[in-house]
């Protein structure tokens, strides 16, 4: 019998390793264009960088200037970027170069539709990790002049022997545009030897609004701001961007004869007025000009959409033409949705990861002393008894009523509650708070649950399982091996990470949604300052569903009462706040980042619930469950949430 029990979880181990092995292998094949494109991660210091920069240049015979500062032997700040090298682009054929750059709280990996689209058509791109973010250290930007490193990574682009240093652009998303921005003021300079020739602000259209500081000479910009932006419709208070005040002055800026009270969508205009777009993958033949477009998305599908990828490829081919030994490839014609399939098999791979780990590290004999016994479910109580389903239902709708009350207020609290200097994970600050409040009051209602049910049996002899029974341990030993316990699931789940980003050059994930690879030096921060507000949700959360349990409803019918009990609040939500926007053209609460940090908590909620079942199944205790998926989305929520430099590990 038991042989036959670790076949099985042997057997699932090795499926789920299979799923991620094919997600790593799926999504390089699509980023890479079947390794017709040359992928490159470079992980390491500005000094090591202005050398690489200076061997390229002693090469090739270009002349780069070399801005960011990095004269000093002592600084071993680490930047981070990755390069994309299609086989066209040679020492004998330099083509086009695109640097894009993700926005905050993001990594280099977000801009996947973009470096997978615009390298396959035979771009040389590279994706920067901005500074505080990813795997860039937070100095990184005092040595770039503000650029977050962006300045380095674009300079070194301009070294390459097979990179056209007539032809460079810039696109991002989010505060990445502003950072596209301060990149350019910093290169297009009267002085200075290089020069970027082309920018398509595709999002955080704010930033498009420092143009009115930068001469726009010998530049090619484009501006898309999506109707239904959060961002934007916020700052700009309208989302019908091509009849704003905000969108006529700058078209004023290339045109300064322009008097209509409407910009036409996609037009494009230089000092003279309108001038005709180029045909299907050729360029423009004017040195500046510029473009608008109000697209129907979201600020997070700026980075995630087929739409927005055919606005950045048709911008690109207008400023640059076909690059020299590429074919022409319709902005139509998209891979990397099929690359974002595999990314969420490997996010699906990760989840589920964790069950049979758990089964098989329970059969080894350092943690085979963990598991208890759960009551049978023949010894359940039963749902048809009103006795237990009032008090479920009275428990529940609180619960559920919860977020809708506290989520905005509380995000905002929590974001000015803690100090910078002390909680360095700027906006995560906010969803810490509130799942530190919301499993505060998961606990109340549990004891409520309790008493209701004490009250409805007060007059029977049948006795009253107290509820907090699944977070009875056995001592201080017992505590410390669960920890023991977590910990080695942890290190494991994230050992194919490790391989996925090093080797494939990957993170399992879906847009922002993404399990990235913590960095060390961040541990401390992510495990001993958030950790904390996650266990307080998790644990309790693991309680409740350790309690809902019924003996005549199926485990499955139960994991799925308590799924949609943690999903659905905030899938209410969100639906609230983004019908209002569709309606009006502004969010319901007007504040823009809670709601748009409230994507990432959808999927956490389901995974929450399938696992802390599975485990406390498996362990007779809910310390197991709750800590594990604690941990999981402690991780998940601050890899790649912007760090700030001061007093990282003071405690």
């Amino acid at each position: 019998m038991n042989a036959k029990k670790i076949s099985k979880s042997t057997i699932a181990l090795l499926l789920v390793l299979l799923v991620l092995l094919i997600s790593m292998v799926g999504t390089s094949l699509v980023q890479s264009n079947g390794g017709s494109v040359g992928v490159s991660t470079y992980t390491g210091s500005l000094n090591d960088l202005a050398t690489m920069i200076a061997d390229n240049t002693k090469g090739n015979g270009k002349k780069v200037d070399i801005q960011f500062q990095h004269d000093f032997s002592t600084q071993n700040s680490q930047i981070c970027f990755m390069t994309f090298i299609p086989k066209n682009a040679t020492k004998s054929n330099p083509v086009p170069c695109v640097i894009c750059v993700h926005g905050n709280n993001n990594s280099k990996e977000m801009q996947f539709e973009n470096y997978t689209e615009l390298s396959k058509r035979g771009f040389v791109v590279i994706s920067v990790d901005m500074s505080s973010e990813g795997r860039t250290d937070p100095e990184i930007d005092k040595y770039n002049k503000g650029t977050q490193g962006t300045l380095a990574a674009t300079e070194y682009a301009m070294s390459l022997d097979c990179v056209d240093n007539t032809k460079i652009g810039m696109t991002g998303h989010s505060g990445g545009e502003s950072t596209c921005y301060n990149t350019i003021k910093a290169i297009n300079t009267p002085n200075s030897s290089n020069h970027i020739s082309a920018w398509f602000c595709s999002s955080g259209t704010m930033a498009a609004v420092s143009m009115k500081k930068q001469d726009t000479t010998d530049l090619i910009w484009g501006v898309a701001a999506g109707k239904f932006d959060e961002v934007d419709t916020s700052f700009f208070g309208t989302y019908k961007f091509l009849t704003s005040k905000t969108a006529l002055s700058l078209m004023k800026l290339e045109d300064s004869s322009y008097d209509s009270t409407s910009i036409p969508e996609g037009k494009w205009f230089s000092s003279t007025g309108a001038i005709e777009s180029p045909a299907e993958g050729k360029a423009l033949d004017v040195k500046s000009a510029v473009a608008f477009w109000n697209p129907s998305y979201t600020h997070p599908m700026g980075t995630f959409s087929t739409d927005a990828a055919a606005l950045a490829i048709n911008f690109f081919y207008s400023a640059f033409g076909t690059p020299n030994g590429a074919p022409y490839i319709p902005a139509t014609s998209q891979t990397w949705p099929i690359g974002t399939f595999f990314q969420l098999l490997g996010l699906l791979g990760f989840f589920a990861l964790a069950l049979p780990l758990v089964s098989v590290l329970l059969k080894t004999p350092v943690f085979a002393d963990l598991k208890r016994e759960v009551t049978a479910q023949k010894d359940l109580p039963s749902i048809k008894s009103w006795k237990e389903w009032i008090p479920l239902v009275v428990t529940f709708i609180p619960l559920l009523l919860f977020p809708y009350f506290t989520y905005f207020k509380y995000y905002d609290k929590g974001t000015a509650l803690f100090d910078n200097m002390s909680f360095p994970m700027g906006t995560a600050n906010g969803v810490a708070w509130w799942t530190f409040c919301s499993g505060l009051f998961c606990i109340f209602m549990i004891a409520v649950n309790y008493a209701l049910r004490k009250l409805c049996h007060l007059n029977d002899k049948e006795p009253v399982l107290n509820p907090f029974t699944p977070g009875k341990l056995d001592g201080g030993l017992h505590f410390l091996k669960t920890i023991a316990f977590v910990a080695t699931v942890i290190v494991l789940m994230y050992i194919p990470c490790y391989i996925a980003y090093n080797v494939f050059h990957m993170n399992f994930g879906i847009a922002v949604y993404t399990v990235g690879l913590p960095r060390m030096q961040w541990l401390p921060d992510m495990i001993f300052k958030y950790l904390p507000f996650w266990i307080v949700f998790l644990v309790p959360n693991a309680i409740l569903n350790a309690d809902t349990r019924f003996k005549d409803l199926p485990e499955w019918a139960t994991v799925l009462i308590c799924a949609v009990a943690n999903a659905l609040p905030i899938m209410l939500l969100t639906y609230i706040n983004y019908s209002t926007l569709f309606s009006t053209g502004l969010l319901w609460n007007s504040s823009s980042q809670p709601g748009i940090m409230a994507y990432n908590l959808f999927a956490p909620m389901i995974f929450i619930a399938i696992s802390g079942r599975y485990i406390y199944k498996r362990t007779g205790n809910a310390w197991s469950a709750g800590m594990i998926n604690a941990t999981i989305l402690t991780f998940m929520a601050l890899t790649l949430t912007m760090h700030n430099t001061s007093l990282m590990f003071h405690f």
